[in-house]
């Protein structure tokens, strides 16, 4: 198993996916995160882009001695003028990762809320809160954590409203067993996979 294939399977990016496939970035989106965001690609990845287009690919640098990474310089020379993907296919690990965002602690992964990303914030937290309802918890226990997760969701929808004027955005982590459990609560909706084999370059 090669490096890329090591990463995707300790952040679980097929469960990511799997997610991903119900939602679409928005026109008004603007593409904020590729043109303002941190995009981090591996040594594989650069060297594939190198050979898609050299001369875009000048615009990675690479982060050694410090990181084994390289670093697309924002806005990304591979976004379209219409603001979609110029390689989508192709697309590095971090940009199809994306409203979730790898963190350190290796049990959890980040999600931001981008117009997409809070979505999903709000999905998850409905989840969340409909297996709170059906526990044995005290009521009172369970009122406080509803109460608690419509905060979060409100706190998100504040964070979204002037997202593309941040540099930063608040993350909820999300622990990788809920997120496996969270992926098949979608599937079981029968929603229409409306970013599976779709042409968005």
């Amino acid at each position: 198993m090669n490096m890329i294939e090591s990463v995707k399977k300790a952040i679980h990016y097929n469960t990511i996916q799997n997610i991903l496939q119900y939602y679409i970035c928005p026109e008004e989106c603007e593409a904020h995160c590729c043109k303002n965001g941190q995009i981090h690609i591996f040594e594989e990845e650069y060297m594939n882009f190198s050979l898609i287009d050299p001369e875009k690919a000048k615009r990675i640098q690479s982060e050694m001695p410090a990181s084994p990474l390289y670093r697309i310089e924002t806005p990304c020379s591979f976004l379209k003028p219409h603001d979609r993907c110029g390689i989508y296919y192709q697309r590095p690990i971090v940009c199809a990762l994306y409203p979730f965002k790898v963190n350190t602690s290796g049990n959890s992964i980040g999600l931001q809320p981008c117009p997409v990303g809070f979505l999903i914030i709000r999905e998850f937290a409905l989840w969340i809160i409909s297996n709170i309802s059906n526990t044995n918890l005290p009521d009172d226990e369970k009122a406080k954590y509803i109460a608690d997760w419509e905060k979060t969701v409100e706190s998100y929808a504040e964070e979204l409203s002037g997202f593309h004027m941040k540099n930063t955005l608040k993350e909820i982590q999300i622990p990788f067993d809920e997120l496996e459990m969270f992926s098949i609560y979608m599937a079981s909706k029968n929603l229409p996979k409306i970013n599976s084999g779709l042409d968005l370059g």
